[in-house]
């Protein structure tokens, strides 16, 4: 079996090293001329500046990966007993490690930590309910507005108002997503369950030029696929550019976003492409700050109702040593307005927000503006989605965002693919 995959995301990338290290042939084609689509590390002054992902977790599924193509020595873990930070209230206040500390600390009022306490008499997710809907049930409005839908929102950059709760809780929360007590069920995890937070010492695009080095005789870059056809029992992948040529495979894989991949199905699913091409998509402005201080810790999120267009930032000086370098985040579902505004604008409303939070001078360096999934009613597209045999997705909007989760996914198709072999 021969597999083309189409985008050299980081999905892309691990699942050619899965297949690699199963013994099936494959070939990528990315378009652009550099591999690792959301992830990019940029360099300032000789220092690091991510304009994508700041940090991922050493989960089983990454440390794998990481240690078979020998990156472990660089590394670069998040300080530890690094806390996370919510803006509320007129500060900066601790988000809890342990659900009982919605009890115990200053997040909430008297009267919201009271409403949490109600949350063991809530039933499950309701049909047709959203995220918002489900933790305010569950947990009062407060505790809503105040933790958990920064933290979904954060999670997914969309807005927890639209977002269907049967779909996307179990990607948030895993099993808990379910439980009829979603406290008791979480106060019963281990406490050191989850693993560290990390980035590489060069940053984070140190993972997808590994990769597509490992693997470089079948990775093809500024290689944009123009089409897909089908060749008897095979599939032709046209591919455009400076040298045009075409590659015959016995699967296809699709690791673009959703728009990109309704083109390329048109010609052989034109039902499933009209149907990915409902897939919403919103705009995060990631705006690297040079900051002339940061307090310990991960960072902090916005509470809902706040008057910040800021929606979070990443202390990437504390949290990982990177003097005079803070990451600050815009945009996304809760405010969609924000896409019409020129960087200009985006990277002075971020200098001049951090500024007003943290009472220290912060200047912009530049601005990027990726597109993440809007998760929410328009997934309804991908209920009965109908491909034809020998073409698979695999992209955000087929699973949860973040490197680990498709890393994750990409090791799934690979023994899919492998079993079919």
């Amino acid at each position: 079996m021969r597999v083309g995959i189409i985008g050299g995301g980081i999905t892309g990338l691990a699942l050619t090293h899965a297949l690699a290290r199963r013994g099936v042939d494959s070939i990528l084609f990315e378009g652009a001329h550099d591999v690792g689509g959301v992830i990019r590390t940029a360099r300032h002054d000789g220092g690091v500046v991510e304009l994508g992902p700041q940090r991922t977790r050493l989960s089983p599924p990454v440390r794998r990966l990481v240690d078979e193509l020998e990156l472990r020595g660089k590394i670069l873990e998040a300080r530890p007993g690094a806390r996370l930070f919510i803006w509320a209230r007129g500060r900066l206040r601790v988000v809890p490690t342990r659900p009982r500390g919605l009890l115990t600390g200053d997040l909430l009022s008297l009267a919201g930590r009271a409403r949490t306490a109600l949350e063991p008499l809530t039933g499950g997710i309701r049909p047709q309910e959203s995220v918002a809907r489900y933790f305010s049930r569950k947990l009062g409005r407060q505790a809503y507005a105040r933790l958990f839908g920064p933290l979904v929102s954060a999670t997914f950059g969309s807005d927890p108002e639209t977002m269907p709760a049967a779909r996307v809780l179990p990607m948030f929360l895993g099993p808990l997503g379910v439980k009829r007590s979603l406290l008791a069920a979480a106060q019963r995890r281990e406490p050191d369950a989850t693993p560290p937070a990390f980035t590489f010492r060069e940053g984070m695009g140190t993972l997808p030029r590994a990769i597509a080095r490992r693997h470089a005789e079948r990775v093809r870059v500024s290689a944009p696929v123009e089409e897909i056809r089908r060749s008897g029992r095979r599939f032709e992948i046209g591919q455009g550019g400076v040298r045009p040529d075409s590659e015959a495979v016995d699967h296809v894989v699709i690791a673009t976003p959703a728009p990109v991949a309704a083109e390329l199905l048109r010609p052989v699913a034109p039902a499933a492409a009209d149907r990915l091409a409902e897939l919403r998509y919103h705009r995060v402005a990631v705006v690297p700050l040079e900051v002339e201080g940061a307090p310990e810790g991960f960072g902090f999120q916005v509470a809902l109702g706040e008057r910040w267009r800021t929606r979070g930032v990443t202390w990437n000086a504390s949290l990982f040593g990177r003097d005079g370098l803070c990451t600050a985040y815009l945009g996304g579902g809760l405010d969609p307005d924000l896409a019409a505004w020129n960087s200009a604008r985006v990277e002075r409303t971020a200098a001049e927000e951090y500024e007003a939070i943290h009472g220290v001078a912060a200047a912009p360096l530049c601005t990027a503006r990726p597109r993440l999934p809007a998760y929410d009613g328009s997934w309804t597209a991908l209920d009965g989605l109908d491909l034809p045999p020998g073409i698979t997705l695999a992209a955000g909007y087929t699973g949860r965002l973040g490197i680990s989760s498709r890393i994750a996914e990409a090791e799934s198709v690979a023994e899919r693919l492998a079993a079919h072999a």
